[in-house]
């Protein structure tokens, strides 16, 4: 009958294996939660043909939320799939136009970072590299070139503050020295809010203790790494440089 059908199902089995044959022994209320999630996780995994477009496939990316940490491997990291267009309309419409390949690698790359943030993910160079089939470095080149013309992409090494040389926290900077609030930076950033408001804080205590102490003592009175206590060094000269003209403009018009 349907109840005996109803039992011959993998989330059936699932249950009866943890009850009956692996020995656990949390509960049938714990059990069906952990079957539940399990086969979530299958059916996200194992996508159908008919579920893709031509040209998407199925990606499991690191979360948004995930940490890098030492020795931390991709085995120990929160993954979540995500649909990707590798071949899209734009693409064949660069073509067609003869756009340069530089500038269809950037249509490409664009779209890939947005299309995983959007789905809660986030693509690293080497990512796109595999799906893609260009080198990693030609991946970073294209980012570099469209941070250096201001936009941003939410690459997983910018998101997460992975990498050497902390470019985004100077972003954020300039931008919360243009007069931007922490939701705006945020949004345009992809930054959350407290991390927004931590990098700020950090460059408001180096701008206030740099006029006072040697440079060698920041890094022990901020908390901040040297390299980082450099970079925000350079924000507020660049910033006096620039408000510099003004006063000059101002001071010359009062009588």
């Amino acid at each position: 009958d349907a109840r005996r059908l109803r039992r011959r199902t993998l989330p059936s089995l699932l249950r009866y294996k943890f009850l009956h044959e692996y020995g656990y022994d949390k509960g049938v209320v714990v059990v069906r939660a952990i079957v539940d999630d399990i086969c979530g996780v299958v059916r996200n995994y194992y996508a159908r043909p008919g579920d893709l477009e031509a040209g998407q496939l199925i990606y499991h990316a690191p979360a948004i939320g995930e940490r890098p940490a030492r020795a931390k491997t991709i085995g120990d990291t929160k993954l979540v799939p995500v649909r990707l267009t590798i071949v899209a309309d734009e693409d064949v419409d660069a073509i067609r136009a003869h756009h340069l390949a530089a500038e269809r690698r950037e249509i490409r790359v664009r779209r890939l970072t947005h299309e995983a943030y959007a789905q809660g993910g986030v693509l690293s160079c080497a990512d796109i590299a595999i799906l893609t089939g260009y080198s990693t470095s030609a991946v970073s080149m294209t980012a570099v070139g469209l941070r250096h013309r201001g936009e941003l992409l939410p690459l997983r090494g910018y998101v997460v503050d992975m990498g050497s040389y902390p470019t985004h926290k100077a972003v954020i900077v300039r931008l919360y020295l243009e007069g931007l609030t922490t939701p705006d930076i945020a949004a345009r950033t992809y930054h959350t809010k407290e991390s927004v408001d931590r990098y700020i804080r950090g460059f408001e205590r180096v701008r206030l203790l740099a006029p006072h102490h040697p440079v060698e003592e920041l890094p022990l009175l901020t908390g901040l790494a040297p390299g980082v206590v450099r970079q925000y060094l350079e924000l507020v000269d660049e910033h006096r440089q620039r408000a510099a003209p003004s006063e000059e403009v101002r001071h010359r018009a009062l009588p």
